[in-house]
């Protein structure tokens, strides 16, 4: 029988998958974006900008730790698991038992270490309630992978809803009762709790026996993994580290104000999340066919480069309105950053599919490099700009740090230049067409709603005119939707 396949070579039977799963994460990250919202505003409502800036000067120190609970397993487990699902149940054990040693470690680490980094007094006892969240827990949520490997991402979706729920009801209680910040941060941990006994339950009947950890398999999965464990270790300190210099640099209310932007900023991010995560395992299946990988990458950069480009225009443009909604009219601050940071969403976007790629084609060894340089590049620009533009600062140095280590350190690798090249090709003219929209839009006096909708038409007219949008890929997104969700031929 020939399997039929759509323009960018994946099966009828595939094609449906990832519509099915894509739909579900996206609209489990959409509701989960509505809860976060919700969750955001009560928090920041409750807490002030003051105790917002300390909660999340915790969880911030602790993230920078989070490397070594994980040890960037997910993905090995993840290939391991596709390529050997009948196993896949010893597989997850034998990950677990890895993650679980280092993630001890991890812990003795940051509470002993807490004290001499702006962490003493009550701030040190919050410290380990943070990191029995992140780090102790982190390698028992490790099943989870099943969810991706069987594409079955609704699982996860209903699982992450309902913790979100638990969250925001938590929130709203402990706002009545005018709890101190150990009450959020007790309620956080609830919430991780409730999630990780849900996993267990779901994943028992994917994840039969045998789950026996497989000795002779901890020291290749720990070499697979070195790599992307110490890129999370450098992604980290070019995600964190920022609010942790804010945080002894500056001050917890400014801080407070940063947190609040980089909420809103990284809800963006759900859109690579949600394709990627849906897309990883045929990524994988198809890694082998040089032809079929490349055709299908392009495909992915253009949707992400052209989604993320409108996503900037809109940010941009509507950032004090969205801000005021949120947050209400005393976040003007929030309001600046948010207008800078969102432009570091391209370079997200984009690291997004280079990742990806990079560790299904066996290449994950390559990602040290532009974590490493993000990570430097960060660190420098936030000792030099904080002191002098504070919050603002912090977000011009996520923006290049960003777009130096994903979009430009990897051009120096023959193995890596054709996939930063094929990425370039797509982000650097829609990134300029954002940019000129949003400029042009702005420049007209009109309220922010309808520079919102000019800034939208002059984008998406631009793309078009470069092809960058296609007639074909409307027919495509048609012939996808008929096939899954009414299933014509």
């Amino acid at each position: 029988m020939v399997d039929q396949r759509s323009p960018n070579g994946l099966s009828k039977h595939d094609s449906k998958q990832v519509f099915h799963n894509t739909v579900a994460i996206l609209t489990g990250r959409l509701l989960s974006v509505l809860l976060g919202a919700g969750s955001t505003v009560l928090l920041v409502r409750s807490l002030g900008t003051e105790r917002l800036g300390q909660f999340s000067a915790l969880y911030a120190y602790v993230t920078l730790f989070a490397w070594m609970a994980s040890l960037g397993i997910e993905p090995v487990l993840t290939l391991e698991a596709v390529r050997n699902r009948l196993n896949a149940g010893s597989i997850v054990a034998t990950g677990m038992a890895l993650c679980g040693l280092s993630a001890g470690t991890a812990s003795i680490i940051v509470i002993l270490l807490a004290p001499h980094v702006g962490y003493s007094g009550q701030m040190q006892l919050l410290v380990i309630l943070v990191v029995v969240e992140l780090l102790l827990l982190g390698p028992l949520r490790l099943p989870a992978i099943i969810f991706q490997v069987d594409l079955k991402q609704w699982y996860a979706v209903a699982i992450n809803l309902i913790r979100q729920l638990l969250w925001l009801g938590t929130i709203f209680l402990l706002a009545r009762w005018h709890s101190p910040l150990t009450g959020f941060i007790l309620g956080k941990l609830g919430g991780a709790l409730a999630e990780l006994f849900l996993v267990f339950v779901v994943t028992a009947s994917l994840l039969p026996p045998p789950r026996r950890v497989l000795t002779r398999q901890l020291k290749p999965y720990l070499r697979a993994c070195i790599p992307i464990a110490f890129s999370s270790l450098l992604a980290a300190l070019y995600l964190r580290v920022d609010q942790v210099m804010l945080h002894n640099l500056v001050s917890d209310q400014v801080l407070g104000g940063y947190a609040a932007a980089v909420k809103i900023s990284e809800l963006l991010e759900m859109i690579p999340a949600a394709l990627l995560s849906s897309l990883f395992p045929l990524l994988a299946g198809i890694a082998h066919d040089q032809a079929l990988l490349n055709s299908y990458v392009d495909r992915i950069f253009r949707y992400m480069m052209v989604s993320v480009g409108g996503l900037c225009v809109v940010m941009s443009l509507g950032s004090g309105l969205i801000v005021s909604v949120l947050y209400g009219p005393g976040f003007t601050s929030t309001a600046r950053v948010l207008r800078i940071l969102v432009w570091s969403e391209f370079a997200i976007f984009f690291a997004s599919v280079v990742i990806n790629v990079l560790i299904a084609r066996n290449l994950q060894r390559f990602l040290l490099y532009p974590t490493a340089m993000g990570a430097i590049v960060n660190v420098l620009l936030n000792l030099f700009l904080i002191p002098r533009f504070a919050a603002s600062g912090s977000a011009w140095a996520s923006v290049i740090s960003y777009t130096l280590g994903w979009m430009v350190v990897l051009l120096a690798f023959a193995s890596t230049r054709g996939i930063i090249w094929q990425g370039l090709n797509h982000a650097f003219p829609l990134c300029l067409l954002a940019l000129a929209a949003t400029v042009a839009a702005s420049s007209i006096s009109v309220p922010a709603t309808v520079q919102i909708i000019l800034g939208l038409m002059f984008y998406i007219t631009g793309a078009w005119l470069i092809r960058a949008l296609r007639y074909e890929d409307l027919e495509y997104a048609r012939a996808i939707v008929n096939r899954a969700v009414f299933k014509l031929e």
